[in-house]
């Protein structure tokens, strides 16, 4: 039976039925056609069967040629729990240069943004945008029920998961390298495994000395999920030291910038820039002045999970203190622990 009128409830009338094209058939479930007059109910009926027809001739193909790529983005940021602050940026602009391309195009359009705007990006943050948009496609697709088109990946980026570590002589060299103001947001992150913005953003409110913890709440984390942590010694000696210098406050932020604010929020918030690290310049002058190469900043919290794992504390607990979504994320300080104590075994005569 073909999609027609089938009958009238509360005024309003319902069409429904069957649409074949060659082998392959569709059943349209009974629907509201949101009309009380039966002729226009009718040509809203025979229009749905067209439509339909024309995705069963056409296929998945031509459903991708006619959605665009903002629909897959809007179905993506309507997916329970929503996006991140700084993912929602990125689809932003995702949306206002190709949105009106259809998910079809995906892949040219994708490199026309790559020729456009990132030409002054580094290859991994072309990367996480490229993951962003990739993830948007795939939910979008699937919501269509179409086939998600496959972005190629990132030349240079291949590097994003690397582990560096540090000696303990290098460790204590450029800690010392750095100047007064930021030696201290950077003990956090050597000491406490934390994220950049999880440490410039630290606020009174969330440290307690007295059982020397530290609170990470949800909203300001990677994962969106908060914890809190035990501080270390060296951590608890300077926050303790600092808390007094600013006259015991109850709130406000640990750490200030060089002019005596608080620190941007880099991931998009708040009305913040997105991207970028406010330690990285003070970082690069500590790192040639302590001799130390190819070490970021974010590779802190690298080192100190090789140096947790290296004391023998468990993967489940170093993801916990650092606030990684999963062990797996973690297995890779395993392997990199496992190859340095080779290479002390074959320095045994």
């Amino acid at each position: 039976m073909p999609v027609k009128v089938t009958r009238s409830r509360n005024g309003i009338w319902y069409a429904g039925g069957t649409v074949r094209c060659g082998e392959a058939v569709a059943h349209v479930p009974e629907y509201s056609t949101g009309s009380a007059e039966r002729r226009v109910a009718e040509d809203i009926a025979s229009r749905k069967q067209a439509a339909v027809f024309r995705d069963l001739f056409e296929g998945d193909q031509g459903r991708a040629r006619r959605s665009t790529i903002a629909e897959a983005l809007l179905a993506y940021t309507r997916r329970p729990g929503g996006v991140k602050d700084y993912d929602k940026a990125r689809l932003d602009e995702f949306n206002e240069f190709l949105g009106h391309r259809p998910i079809s195009e995906a892949i040219p359009a994708w490199g026309e943004w790559l020729a456009t705007r990132a030409g002054h990006l580094k290859p991994t943050t072309v990367a996480r945008s490229r993951a962003t948009l990739q993830a948007a496609l795939n939910h979008g697709a699937a919501s269509l029920d179409i086939p998600a088109p496959k972005l190629p990946g990132v030349r240079g980026a291949g590097g994003t998961d690397r582990v560096i570590y540090l000696t303990p002589a290098e460790w204590d060299r450029l800690l010392a390298a750095y100047n007064p103001h930021a030696a201290c947001p950077v003990l956090l992150l050597a000491y406490q495994g934390m994220r950049t913005q999880e440490a410039l953003r630290l606020d009174w409110r969330h440290v307690s000395l007295a059982r020397r913890t530290i609170t990470i709440p949800a909203e300001g984390t990677k994962t969106g999920k908060g914890r809190t942590v035990p501080m270390h010694d060296r951590v608890d000696r300077l926050l303790f030291g600092m808390w007094h210098a600013a006259g015991k406050p109850d709130s406000g932020p640990v750490f200030l910038s060089a002019r005596n604010t608080p620190y941007a929020d880099t991931r998009g918030r708040d009305g913040g820039r997105q991207g970028g690290n406010p330690l990285a310049r003070a970082h690069a002058t500590a790192c040639r002045a302590a001799g130390i190469t190819g070490f970021r900043v974010h590779d802190w919290r690298h080192a100190w999970a090789v140096r947790l794992v290296m004391a023998g504390v468990d993967l489940l607990t170093v993801q916990r203190l650092g606030g990684w979504a999963s062990v797996r994320m973690v297995q890779r300080y395993a392997s990199v622990t496992a190859g340095h104590m080779a290479e002390a075994m074959r320095k045994i005569a």
